[in-house]
């Protein structure tokens, strides 16, 4: 089950890190561990409650995706209009 747990962290730290979300990994890890030895919490209900946050993760990268996706043509364009200028530059020597 700890395992599982560990999975489910890792699968939500890959969905913010797709979509640039900042996330402490170490507290997150850290936060579980403590729940988990301290045998205070139902493994069944903290896997219900990190697939929650899952499911909210991927509903925030579905709306940060068309954000994410102009970012990275205006990024990809600059350096292109970039690399024009500079062979015109070239050229004109």
């Amino acid at each position: 089950m700890k395992e599982l747990v560990f999975k489910r962290q890792n699968e939500l730290e890959e969905i913010y890190r797709g979509v640039h979300m900042d996330v402490n990994s170490d507290a997150a890890r850290q936060l579980l561990i403590n729940l988990i030895e301290s045998g205070d919490v139902d493994l069944s209900n903290l896997l219900s409650s990190m697939d929650d946050e899952i499911t909210k993760a991927k509903q925030e990268a579905l709306s940060r995706k068309d954000i994410l996706d102009k970012v990275e043509k205006w990024k990809h364009a600059s350096e292109e209009e970039k690399w024009l200028d500079d062979y015109e530059k070239v050229n004109l020597i």
